[in-house]
This record gives C-alpha cells, structure tokens and sequence, in this order.
C-alpha cells in the first residue's frame, strides 16, 4: 500500500513522539525537560542502566547513543509492537484521528498539488502585505495604527489587506499561469453556484495569514472594514491544507517563545495575540474564531503542561471559561491543568495589555487555577452557608468529578469539596462509607492527602522544597517531623533521594508509606503544578473556616469588629 507523503506529514504533526516512545520506557526525569519536550530514558532496545536514549518532541525523532538506534513514531511503534511499516501507520493514525487514505496510485502526484496549493498561499500572502502599503490600503492602515500597532509587529505577524474588488487576488494568481482549479482548492477564491467567473473570497479586508506547526501558511482570517458586511471576521474555509479545529493562530512562534516565557497564553482572536506579541508576551496563541476545541487543547498540552486562557472581562468571558471546563474535565492527565486570568470589567486582553502592562502581568502570574474555578462554577448559584446549600453544592460536585478521571488532581479537589461541605464525595469505584482519608498500608495513622503529596512530592523532587515554606501548611505531627527531617537532610546534601531518608529512617513505617506514595508526577514541572494548587487550596480552606467561624460567632449575637465585619462581607464577594 502506497501512502500520500502528505499523509505521512500531517499523521508526524499530529502525534507527540515523547507521548509514543513513554509507553514503553521509564523518563530520566532529573536529565529531561518535559516543558521542551527533550526527554531522556534508559534505551527499550538494549539493555543499560544509563539514560543514553534520547527523544526530541519538536524535531520528531529518537536516537540512542549506545546502540544507535534511531527513528521517529512511526519506526518506534514498528520496532516496539512488532508491527509492519503499515500497522504502525494504522495504529498512530487512529490514535490522531486521521483516515487512512486508500491505496493512490498517483500518491506522490497528490503530495506535489499540496506543496502548489502552499506556493500559492505564499503569493497571497504578499499580494496581501503589497495591497496594504498601496493607496487602496489607506483606510485598513488608518484602522492598523488606532489599534496601536507598530509597523515591526505589522510585518511580524504579515498583515495584509484584501481590496474592494471582486476579482483582483484570482487575476494577479491567473497571471502567474496558476490553474483555477488550484486557486480554487486554496480557498482563496470561489467559483459561483451557477457556473460563472471565479472571484475572491475576501475583499475589502485586513487579513491575518494563519500558519501551521511548521511556519507554512494554510489559510487567512479576514476582518471586514465595512459596517456593514455579513460577517465582522471571515476565515478560509476547511481544504486540503486547513482544519479549523485542529489548527491555532500563532502555534509555530509561540512554542519557540516558549523558550524564554514561562506561561503560554490562550486568548480569544488574532488582535488579542498581536497586542500580546507586541508587549512580549510572544508565547500566545488562540483558536480560530470558535470554542477551544479538544484537538486544540491537545495540541495547547504538548507544548504547555499549565497554560494560562486569558478571558475578556464581562459575561461572555466567564461562559467561555466555563465551556471550557466542561470540555477539559475529561481530558484532564497528571501534570496537565488550565489556569484563567480575567480581566477587568470592559477589557479584553488587546486592550488591558495596551492600557495596563504591569496589570496584566500580574494577572497572568497570579491566574486561577483550574479547580478554584470548578469551585467557583459550582458554587455560583448556591449559598453553601446552609444545609441546603452545602448539600445542593455536593451532589452538583458529584456530578463533575464523575467526568475527571482518576488521578491525584482528582482526588485533591474531592477533599477540598468534601472539607467545604462536610459531605463524603466517594470515587467511581468507591463505596461512601469509605474513609476520606488516604491510610497508610504498613500504619494505623491516617493521613491528609494534600499534605502527603506535597511530601511526597519534596521527596521526589527536593529542589522544590526552596521554593515553597511549609512550615505553615503541614499540620499532622507526624508529618511536620518527616517534612523537617527532608529539610535537614536537604541543607547537607544536595544529592538526596528517598534512599537517603529510609537508610536514616529504616524503621520508620510512616516514612515507608510516604516513599511508597504514588504521586503521578512525571516532571518537575508538573509537581511545581500540582504544589502551588494544594497551597492554593489550604489557603482558601484557612479563609473559609475564619468566614464561618466569624459568621457563627455573629450568628449567636457576639460583636465583630470593623475588620471582621470587612472580612466577611470581602469573603462573600
């Protein structure tokens, strides 16, 4: 069976080989860097104690320095599964999503009308750039500067404009000898129902040139100039180069600015994303023109375990989050999450970031994380202050922890609903008269699962434990001794692992449970994730029982003072 070349392309852009290649080997977590996607294992083809096998998500390939095997997702799944060359194809293509097209016998003709359907979006793209400096590009020009661009960002992001005339882009392609039919299949132009001239698709529009992974232009958002058009913003339609819920504006650039910007953004449109660019924050990318699909946020997760989507400040952008929480919940893996930064009331993130850049930032570093945001969306309509209230709010949490699956982050947020409520939230699998305590296998102790994560999680990754002060948070006994023993034990050795406290500790059974304790982190990354929410949370836990403690104490007619009435009615806010 001969396949398209740009089949074969699209199936490599599609797939993460890190994702590919972890089935089957254990991460050298302390030598990877997860963020990158440059990670590092014990070779699967010989064996070795070492990590020479190595795996580069954004060039798409492995190599292993010690017996020099080498090959991308579609050789690793062949070697691994003992699969052909087909099968392994077979298998990653239904993983992606993708049809495997029949048996062409013109297959390599196919993959050269794409890379001419490239050429002429390339012609477009400068046609565009050309119209927007002539004297027909006044007015779009006039619109570019009130919306505070410089010409450098203007020429970063390629903005053209499309003028006011029916057939002016087919004429300037046809001159080029380009077939009708290949302009047509672009998009670019369309042919009318009733058989006459071919004619543009955009006319008197800005137009933004809308790229794919590997920089190459696949398609164009157009924003109308006139009032009165149909649509204020226009896109190219699906082809043989665009799939508009699979592809995001900005991907290529955002993911090498990854580089030097810890956070990717998530905004709503192209002007968003070019005000960010603009002011640095270059690792931004958004949807096009719709709701963040799954396939985006899958494609948001391979370069971005913790993105931040930053929402425009009114009702509309509260909803999108809360559309895409929906979508998340069952999508949601260790180590992966959502952060929401929403801006003040009458901004979106162009206009907050031109206004106020100091704010903005401070909103990104300081984004909601996802479950608080869960939290808020359950609790929205509900005054947990009652029985009722309390009750309503658990059956309702109920219903959404069924959609996440199984994992730790999980297990988190029931507890922190469970401490909200007082109403046992069990597992899928879990009766509710279980307790809701983690127990330890070799002890009689029970223990917090929040605070024996983070334990467990300074014990795997100790050069975390100089980025955050427990001191405060761990409240167990027993665990504030094991916490201050790690932290000792760390200021002597920077070299420590869990080996070093159970040969100080051997007889230690809670040490054991802790070491034992699964944490499903995989990088150190994802535990800073998953540290800074279990501090959210115990902060926000802490506020609650100041809120009801106070509001009991006024409850039986005790007087509050000025900053305790200021408390709660800043809490209820």
């Amino acid at each position: 069976m001969s396949l398209p070349p740009g089949f074969l392309e699209e199936l490599r852009a599609r797939i993460s080989v890190t994702q590919v290649v972890g089935r089957k080997v254990s991460w050298d977590l302390k030598k990877s860097n997860q963020t990158k996607g440059d990670m590092w294992a014990p070779c699967p083809f010989h064996q070795e104690k070492t990590a020479s096998f190595h795996v580069d998500d954004q060039k798409g390939f492995y190599y292993c320095f010690g017996c020099h095997a080498k090959g991308d997702a579609i050789s690793f799944v062949k070697e691994t599964e003992n699969v052909n060359f087909i099968e392994a194809v077979e298998i990653l293509a239904k993983e992606a999503g993708l049809q495997i097209p029949e048996q062409d016998p013109q297959a390599k003709e196919k993959s050269s009308y794409r890379d001419e359907l490239f050429k002429i979006m390339d012609l477009s793209v400068r046609f565009y750039q050309r119209s927007l400096s002539s004297a027909k590009g006044v007015r779009a020009r006039e619109y570019i500067n009130s919306r505070k661009l410089t010409s450098e960002i203007t020429g970063d992001f390629e903005l053209g404009f499309a003028p006011n005339s029916r057939t002016e882009l087919f004429d300037y392609l046809s001159d080029k000898n380009i077939p009708e039919q290949q302009i047509i299949d672009t998009g670019m132009c369309l042919r009318p129902d009733d058989g006459g001239a071919a004619y543009d698709r955009f006319r008197d529009r800005i137009m933004y040139p809308i790229r794919d992974s590997r920089g190459r232009c696949i398609a164009f958002g157009g924003r109308a100039m006139s009032q009165n058009a149909r649509a204020k913003y226009l896109n190219s339609p699906e082809t043989k180069l665009f799939d508009k819920g699979r592809s995001l504006y900005n991907l290529s650039a955002a993911r090498s600015a990854l580089n030097t910007q810890s956070s990717l953004i998530v905004a709503e449109g192209y002007m968003d994303v070019i005000a960010l660019s603009q002011e640095n924050f270059k690792a931004s990318v958004a949807p096009l023109g719709t709701a963040i699909t799954k396939e985006q946020l899958a494609l948001i997760w391979r370069i971005s375990p913790s993105p931040v989507v930053a929402l425009d400040g009114d009702r509309a952008g509260v909803n999108a989050a809360y559309r895409l929480i929906d979508l998340a919940l069952p999508l949601i893996e260790t180590g992966k999450t959502i952060k929401f930064a929403l801006m003040p009331e009458g901004y979106d993130p162009d206009s907050y970031v031109k206004t106020n850049r100091e704010g903005f930032d401070n909103l990104i570093n300081n984004s909601i994380p996802l479950s608080q945001y869960i939290i808020n969306y359950l609790k929205s309509d509900i005054d947990i202050t009652t029985v009722e209230g309390k009750t309503s709010f658990a059956l309702e949490a109920k219903k959404v922890l069924s959609q996440m699956p199984d994992i730790m982050y999980t297990d988190i947020l029931r507890e922190k609903i469970q401490e909200m409520t007082g109403n046992v939230i069990p597992k899928k699998n879990q009766t509710s008269n279980q307790k809701k305590k983690i127990v330890s296998s070799n002890v009689n102790e029970e223990f917090d699962i929040k605070e024996l994560t983070l334990l467990s999680l300074f014990i795997e990754y100790p050069k975390l434990l100089k980025e955050f002060d427990c001191k405060d948070v761990i409240t167990e006994n027993a665990l504030i001794n094991i916490y201050n023993a790690i932290e000792e034990e760390i200021s002597h050795n920077e070299n420590f692992t869990a080996a070093h406290l159970l040969k100080l500790f051997p007889d230690d059974t809670t040490i054991k449970s802790i070491v034992s304790f699964e944490s499903n982190e995989k990088s150190e990354d994802s535990a800073r994730v998953t540290i800074k929410e279990i501090f959210h949370q115990l902060e926000l836990s802490s506020k609650e029982k100041i809120y009801f403690d106070l509001l009991n104490r006024y409850t039986e007619g005790q007087k509050l003072s000025d900053d305790e009435r200021k408390f709660i009615k800043n809490f209820k806010k």
